[in-house]
């Protein structure tokens, strides 16, 4: 029997020495996988949040360029003088402020944002060359708060 131990130790100690390098590069192989998952999810994190700072910046020159329109459409119609006597003036002046109000205030992706924005600058841009207003819309590069 001496014979035979001697010859089946020396496999068991393959078998250990295995066993232990395979829980070794599991350790090393689950550590890799992490590190490459990790890194793949920061990249993702890091888009999410240029996604975020574009839509805020844009978000916010969509928001200016509307109060814009907005405020000239609420000083037009206080002065009386100006739309009383052209209906037609009168009636874009409303569309416009129907179409500030249903603007949406969050992000629907089921609604066209910029067809939306467009039909409010065409009728104010109608409705400044009815009244010959000057006003024009000036898009600033830099946002300051």
């Amino acid at each position: 029997m001496s014979g035979l131990e001697s010859v089946s130790r020396p496999q068991e100690n393959d078998n250990i020495n295995d066993v232990f390098e395979e829980i070794f590069l599991t350790e090393e192989r689950v550590i890799d996988e992490s590190y490459h998952q990790g890194l793949e999810d920061g990249r993702q994190q890091e888009s999410v949040e240029e996604a975020f700072d574009y839509g805020h910046k844009k978000g916010s020159e969509i928001g200016r360029e509307i109060g814009f329109y907005q405020t000239i459409a609420t000083e037009v119609a206080s002065q009386e003088t100006l739309v009383a006597s052209n209906g037609r003036a009168l009636t874009l002046l409303k569309e416009i402020e129907v179409a500030i109000e249903k603007f949406p205030c969050d992000n629907d992706p089921n609604v066209d944002l910029l067809h939306n924005l467009q039909q409010i600058r065409n009728k104010y841009r109608r409705l400044c060359a009815l009244l010959k207003l000057p006003y024009k819309y000036e898009q600033g590069h830099e946002l300051t708060f």
